[in-house]
């Protein structure tokens, strides 16, 4: 069944309702995953939270295993019991949970519990999981029969499964009144207009209201990539809002940046607090009002960029990303020069600036910092970044640790960026490479595609991979022919990688010219830093044809990364 589009694209301000909030909300349940207002905040916002209104969250189960428990709550497969799952048919699974809802909830205070698998790909293959319908990809079944019986037995709690990866299939039957679905809106892009992935997620959540009256969503209000530069999403979640009210969805969790800063994340939990309640608010006189009230003297110089951000979006009809860097960025959401000017403003006004708001715009400025030397880097420009990495080290030292999901963290951002500007400045005027361009002889990913960011006289920082290098997935290997360049003896090709995004150094560097090997290096890491490798090369001085790189790629690894190609 095709959902069908009800309300009109809301594209400029024009087009937004101008009924303020009411007490009434469509949804029940309403998260802004963002880090905590002060005590008493959240009251008059009207504001759930997952430490009050969860006793299992995400994929958590095993916290209700005590320290010696059975293998019987695991999975069963060809190769015997596989711990990284859990089998959902096992009693002995549902004694623990049955004993920690006991242990931890017995008030009369209604709790939701996420049931879900581990996040992992793995299926339970015991005898009953398979009659109760589970498949060798699929877990659906065994995981409605456990909330079966964990809804017969606290009528009085809630309990969730999940639309994600072994979890895709509707129930054969209608749940109980006290069981819901949470469905992920990770393929449903964040824009203000119509896409044709709306459609197919409205459908989605059309089916399974034939079988629950407890949908809620999982959805998404941060470049979880990037914390600190502003992320417009009030038009994107006024125009999800209306349509989840209308599907009669039930609760909205909106996944941000957790209890990590991300930059005005307080605006952006009243703003959607108040959506939340009613998603025909009138947003903007209510984000002009509340940057007045806490921002007196730089208010309308914050609420006119957010606004310019979100008409960008409108305007552009690009869907946002939730895991970029600053090219995307700038091609999307960040009007580069309104940025500057903006960021240059509030620095500006700081010392006229006195109490709370001097406190709270100069923590704003020291982390728009991180943008500022995003978009530097993105131009190759090396001037003036000393104080902004400065601007890093003070947040720093005020606990905000990590700028990302992945825990980046602001110090080893700070040592990768001074060690760039170093080689940079070692380098300058001795690196004939510097702006020459290099021929792919392979296809490159699509998504990094410019090769001329290889000899761009910066090196990339391995903490932080959307800017300065170029990933590549080629199989097996990636060539990319250097022409001939008059005095060349040196060739030193860096990588980096990156762990936690499955980004390795390649399996080997092969140099040849005309056909002939003339070296092959096998990458390691460097002494001084373990994210960074080079391989070197000696040039015969009177070679004639063209330099070819042959990089292979390790295919345990999803991608590698090549940072700069430098020659002396």
């Amino acid at each position: 069944m095709i959902w069908i589009v009800l309300f009109p694209v809301l594209s400029m301000m024009g087009c937004i309702h101008t009924k303020q909030p009411t007490e009434s909300s469509p949804f029940e349940y309403r998260e802004v995953h963002l880090p905590k207002l002060k005590s008493g905040e959240y009251v008059p916002l009207k504001l759930n939270n997952l430490d009050n209104d969860w006793g299992i969250w995400g994929h958590n189960l095993s916290a209700v295993l005590p320290e010696k428990h059975s293998s019987d709550v695991y999975a069963k497969g060809v190769h015997g019991v596989d711990r990284n799952q859990f089998c959902f048919t096992s009693d002995a699974l549902f004694k623990y949970i049955q004993k920690y809802i006991r242990a931890n909830y017995r008030g009369s205070k209604t709790i939701r519990f996420a049931i879900l698998p581990n996040d992992n790909n793995v299926v339970c293959q015991c005898e009953k999981c398979i009659e109760c319908g589970n498949t060798k990809s699929d877990a659906s079944g065994a995981v409605y029969y456990m909330l079966d019986r964990l809804t017969s037995q606290f009528p009085n709690h809630i309990f969730f499964t999940s639309y994600y990866k072994t979890t895709c299939s509707l129930p054969t039957r209608r749940l109980a009144d006290n069981a819901g679905v949470l469905v992920s809106a990770i393929r449903f892009p964040l824009s203000p207009c119509h896409t044709p992935e709306e459609d197919e997620f409205m459908s989605l959540i059309s089916q399974y209201s034939e079988y629950t009256n407890r949908i809620y969503i999982w959805d998404y209000i941060n470049n979880f990539d990037d914390y600190f530069t502003p992320f417009p999403v009030f038009d994107i979640f006024q125009h999800r809002l209306r349509l989840y009210a209308q599907a009669g969805v039930k609760g909205i969790f909106m996944n941000g940046s957790g209890d990590e800063y991300s930059t005005f994340y307080r605006l952006k939990t009243h703003i959607l607090a108040h959506l939340l309640s009613n998603p025909d608010a009138e947003w903007r006189p209510m984000l002009r009002e509340f940057c007045h009230e806490r921002y007196p003297v730089t208010g309308d110089v914050i609420c006119d960029f957010i606004i310019k951000q979100e008409d960008m979006v409108s305007q552009s009809g690009k869907s946002l990303a939730l895991y970029e860097g600053m090219p995307v960025a700038t091609r999307t959401y960040l009007p580069e020069q309104d940025f500057i000017a903006f960021h240059d403003r509030l620095l500006s006004l700081l010392p006229e600036l006195k109490g709370k708001e001097k406190k709270r715009v100069g923590k704003i400025c020291r982390a728009l910092a991180f943008t500022r030397l995003e978009l530097k880097r993105m131009a190759g420009d090396t001037g003036g970044c000393e104080p902004l990495l400065n601007n890093l080290l003070d947040l720093a030292n005020e606990d905000i640790i990590a700028y990302s999901e992945a825990g980046g963290t602001l110090e080893s951002y700070v040592d990768d960026y001074r060690y760039m500007l170093r080689r940079a400045a070692e380098t300058k005027g001795r690196n004939l490479l510097k702006g020459v361009r290099l021929e792919p002889m392979t296809a490159l990913d699509e998504d990094y595609n410019d090769i001329s960011i290889l000899t761009d006289g910066l090196l990339g920082l391995p903490s932080c991979y959307h800017c300065g290098q170029m990933l590549s997935s080629a199989t097996p290997s990636l060539r990319i022919a250097i022409p001939r360049i008059q005095g060349l003896r040196r060739l030193r090709v860096n990588m980096t990688k990156n762990n936690i995004f499955y980004i390795s150094f390649p399996l080997r560097v092969v140099l040849t010219c005309g056909g002939r090997e003339l070296g092959s290096v096998v990458p390691k890491p460097s002494s001084s830093h373990l994210q960074r490798a080079v391989a070197e090369f000696d040039v015969p001085s009177d070679y004639k044809d063209k330099l070819v790189l042959i990089i292979y790629r390790d295919p345990e690894d999803r991608t590698m990364a090549l940072d700069e190609v430098e020659g002396f």
